[in-house]
Formats: structure tokens, C-alpha cells, sequence
């Protein structure tokens, strides 16, 4: 009866250990993907915030998946794009993802303006190196690009010469 006792209390161990293996490596795989939807989650929101677009998570309520979440583009976000393809088509490193846009893959289209940025301040320092006042200003076409806004004469000026429409911002001396 020793003998049974011990056998019944190994197996009950080894069943032990085994669903207790089982169980760290299920909630490890539910933390990894519950840190994936985190990230993807943030991503929506990054994209949403740089590109002006509005967000529909009615979906993503109800399912409580990521991809679930709708991205839409509003009025700012066409302005954007049209000054973002207008500065793409006169300075050749910065890309512009057409087809993206067409595709309304507003990931994909965040992702190429992210990538974009260290093109944008080189070429931003580079049309402003001439500036009397400072250094030159590495965000001038960041900030058109974004919201419009030209308050760089040098910049003004090189829009002007690439017959890019500019509106007036000039800062009140």
C-alpha cells in the first residue's frame, strides 16, 4: 500500500507540473499578444495624431481586437497629404506613398512619414542655412507639412521658387 501511495502521489505531481507548465506558457503567450495589440494599439494612435485622421473603435469595443480599429482621414488630413506630395515632388528624398494613400493603409502611410523625418530636417537645414538670425532650422518643412505653417523667409522663398503655394505667416516684427 506504501508502494500504490507513492505512485499515486508521483503522478499527481508530474500532473501537477505539468499543467503548471502548461499554464506559465499559455499566460506568457496571452502576455506577449496582449503586448503586440498594446503596440499596435499605440500605433493607431500615432498615425491617427501625425496624419490628423479620426479614429472609429466601435469595432474594437465590442471584439477587443486592434486591427478592429478604423482609421479616417478628415479635411486636415488631405491638406496634409497635399503639401506632403508637393514637397515630395521637388526634393527627391522624401517619399511620398501614393499608393498607400489610395489603399488608405494609414499604417503604412504613417510609416513612410515617420521614415521621412531625418529626411525632412536635413533638407530643412539645408534651405535654411542662409538664415540671418541662428541656426539654420531643421522643422521648417516638418511644419508645413504638418499643419501648414511658414514662418522661415528662406523656406518661404524656396517654396515660392518651386511654385508651392505658401500662406501668408509671416511673424509680426
Amino acid at each position: 500500500m506504501n508502494r500504490k501511495r507513492m505512485i499515486v502521489i508521483a503522478i499527481a505531481v508530474v500532473l501537477i507540473l505539468c499543467v503548471g507548465i502548461a499554464f506559465y506558457f499559455w499566460h506568457k503567450d496571452q502576455q506577449e499578444k496582449e503586448a503586440a495589440n498594446r503596440v499596435l494599439r499605440n500605433e493607431y494612435g500615432y498615425a491617427a495624431g501625425s496624419l490628423h485622421l479620426d479614429v472609429d473603435t466601435s469595432k474594437y469595443d465590442q471584439t477587443g481586437d486592434p486591427h478592429d480599429i478604423e482609421l479616417m482621414p478628415t479635411d486636415l488630413t488631405y491638406n496634409l497629404l497635399q503639401r506632403w506630395e508637393a514637397i515630395a515632388e521637388v526634393i527627391s528624398t522624401i517619399d511620398y506613398p501614393e499608393e498607400a494613400i489610395e489603399q488608405e493603409d494609414w499604417l503604412n502611410v504613417y510609416h513612410t512619414f515617420a521614415k521621412n523625418r531625418f529626411d525632412m530636417e536635413e533638407a530643412s537645414e539645408e534651405i535654411t542655412e542662409r538664415e540671418e538670425y541662428g541656426s539654420a532650422n531643421s522643422m521648417v518643412i516638418n511644419d508645413y507639412i504638418d499643419v501648414g505653417s511658414v514662418y522661415n523667409d528662406d523656406f518661404r522663398e524656396f517654396l515660392e521658387e518651386n511654385g508651392i503655394e505658401a500662406p501668408d505667416q509671416r511673424r509680426l516684427e
